[in-house]
């Protein structure tokens, strides 16, 4: 038998169109501040005393309930000493980690209503945990008010099912970062293909959110990149986010934990996204020699049965929500490199063979055209810049005799051709035969330069006393 969560008290939005999550408004007051739209925001969280009044219920219970649940024996007024302060601690933590939200924990609480009250810094949290008698075991677990308030109830009448210590508590955990998604603004979503933890009805088979749940929190709040330099995020090259050093044969990435389908695991964090048109991304990465990069930006979400609650399900592409754009920049980080936009929202843009001759720091941009969230994942890979050999006239990869007979070939008075002009001074003449001569033998592989073969050393000895005797004879003509 399925357990529901409880849908969230304010109903007005559950017949939104799924996106797929199912959005509901953001907050745009908490207590530490403004919050615009797709950008970081802090919400403070706690819980409330025993006895605190709430809005329609009994007044709550949830300290002494969850000490008798827990065999707690502190009776202290510091609620982080609790054995069950943890499992809040790390549901908050998970949502935190994931993108754009930051859970503050405030400890004062000065009494007012749960489910009617703003948050104040040093009085009241954003979000209160509290708890009251609902339904009793086998029902209910809990319900949330949507922002701009976010307030919880527990249902207080379940008699074990939050004391289960499978999986660390997974069933208790998963009910509060469902309830938590409430509070952040997500509503109720359906999926018969994948299990998301924003579903109505619980589910343990998984741990926190699921891939189309994080994707509903960077929709509304932006990846965790937003919350970057004081919250202004990385949509500047100055303000960059560093993918580190990248060596030859080495690879960096972004997003790599979207890849796949809906199910994610617990441990993984690294989850990025464009929120919408006007949302930039820049990354940084540095190179110590020259090298040839490649870069693939590879549009991700899922492809998945959803509908809102109640609803028709259909097939919705979250892989093909925001047509991206690629692009590289000098380590000026305004000069354009190269820039990528050849295919429409869902496909991956790629630059390969981008050689970059200095070592230094270099920078990467991700941006939209369309006002909608878009999970992607952004993969750098380098080889060892092939670097022309000296004297290779013929650019074989190997200097031997057929470059020389190149450079004998592109001997006339007038200079003739630049293919062989080794010393890069305008002209081919016997200074670009040293240079063939001092790198004969070497090769792309490594081979270090051999010595003249004596028929051509003899050979070019005499072409050289040719060379000096025009040379002299031009010299005569122009007195």
């Amino acid at each position: 038998m399925k357990t529901t969560w409880l849908i969230a008290l304010v109903l007005a939005n559950s017949a939104a169109t799924a996106v797929a999550y199912v959005p509901d408004d953001a907050w745009t007051t908490t207590a530490s501040g403004r919050v615009s739209a797709g950008q970081g925001a802090t919400l403070t969280w706690g819980i409330a005393e025993d006895g605190t009044t709430i809005s329609g219920e009994d007044p709550s219970d949830l300290v002494s309930y969850l000490d008798d649940l827990f065999s707690e024996t502190s009776s202290s007024s510091d609620l982080t000493s609790r054995s069950w302060f943890s499992v809040f601690q790390q549901s908050v933590d998970r949502w935190s980690e994931l993108g754009g939200i930051t859970f503050v924990y405030e400890e004062n609480d000065n009494g007012s209503m749960v489910g009617g009250s703003a948050g104040r810094l040093g009085q009241l949290a954003d979000v209160r945990i509290a708890g009251s008698y609902n339904d009793g075991p086998s029902g209910t677990l809990a319900y949330t008010w949507l922002p701009n308030n976010g307030d919880m109830v527990i249902d207080t009448g379940e008699t074990s099912y939050f004391s289960r210590t499978a999986s660390d508590y997974r069933t208790f955990r998963n009910t509060v970062m469902h309830e938590l998604g409430h509070a952040i603004g997500l509503l109720h979503i359906e999926s018969d293909t994948s299990s998301l933890l924003m579903e109505p009805y619980i589910n343990t088979t998984f741990d926190g959110p699921q891939l189309d749940d994080i994707r509903g929190l960077h929709g509304l709040y932006g990846d965790v990149y937003e919350k970057a330099y004081s919250g202004q995020g990385n949509d500047t090259a100055a303000r960059a986010t560093s993918l580190g050093l990248l060596s030859s044969g080495g690879v960096l990435g972004v997003g790599l934990d979207a890849a796949g389908d809906q199910a994610v695991a617990a441990t993984e964090t690294d989850f990025v996204s464009i929120t919408d048109g006007s949302d930039i991304d820049y990354y940084s990465f540095s190179v110590d020699t020259p090298l040839e990069v490649s870069l693939t930006l590879t549009p991700r979400g899922g492809l998945f049965q959803q509908g809102v609650q109640g609803g028709t399900q259909s097939t919705f592409d979250a892989n093909a929500r925001n047509n991206l754009s690629l692009a590289v920049y000098d380590s000026d980080g305004s000069t354009l490199l190269e820039q990528v936009d050849l295919t429409s929202a869902g496909g991956a843009e790629s630059i390969t063979g981008l050689q970059l001759a200095a070592s230094g720091e270099y920078f990467a941009r991700v941006l939209g055209a369309d006002d909608s969230v878009q999970m992607y994942d952004l993969v750098i890979s380098a080889s060892a810049m092939l670097v022309a050999l000296a004297g290779d006239y013929n650019d074989d990869g190997l200097v031997d005799a057929a470059d020389y007979s190149v450079w004998r070939d592109s001997q006339d008075d007038i200079g003739g051709s630049l293919a062989a002009d080794g010393d890069h001074d305008g002209d081919v003449d016997l200074a670009d035969y040293v240079v063939w001569k001092n790198g004969f033998g070497s090769s792309s592989s490594g081979s270090s330069p051999l010595a003249v073969p004596e028929p051509v050393a003899t050979l070019l000895a005499a072409f050289g006393m040719l060379f000096a005797r025009h040379r002299r004879r031009a010299l005569s003509r122009g007195c």
